[in-house]
């Protein structure tokens, strides 16, 4: 079977446009305070600097043609951006790691079409907890977003 190599042109220009979103957040940062404007800068930055790299890597190394995607299941993309709503109306009265958690929980079940073993909801339920505490580490102590006050956590 002989494979089409072609570049990914929408990517690229995708990855353009973030650069240009980047710059613009960098940019509009300056008329923030100090420490409101290093979460902005850090993500401008890594946003310029992860979409310049994709471009050099799509430019330099082009890939095969994508087949025919498989159709997706549009029930559980609608429940996925539910819980998305969700996660945004529960921040506020429950707290940041908790409706994490719960909405991390909830989008595994919906998103998850492998079969369940005792073995993979351990590896999940940690991946969770972790993605989820390295998170909140992140933003609350270096990056220092304050999180609204829930009821739980």
């Amino acid at each position: 079977m002989n494979d089409v190599v072609k570049r990914d042109v929408r990517s690229i220009a995708a990855a353009l446009g973030f650069i240009m979103v980047g710059a613009l957040a960098l940019y509009y940062s300056a008329y923030f305070s100090p420490l409101g404007s290093v979460f902005p800068r850090v993500i401008a930055v890594l946003m310029i600097v992860l979409s310049l790299v994709y471009v050099g890597v799509a430019m330099l190394r082009p890939g095969t043609a994508p087949s025919d995607p498989k159709r997706g299941s549009t029930p559980r993309r609608a429940l996925l951006a539910a819980v998305m709503f969700a996660w945004a109306l529960l921040l506020q009265p429950l707290g940041f790691l908790t409706t994490s958690v719960l909405c991390y929980a909830a989008m595994l079940f919906i998103a998850n079409y492998d079969r369940w073993t005792p073995r993979m909801a351990v590896i999940y339920t940690a991946t969770g907890v972790a993605v989820v505490g390295s998170l909140y580490a992140l933003f609350a102590y270096v990056l220092q977003v304050p999180f609204p006050q829930g009821a739980l956590l």
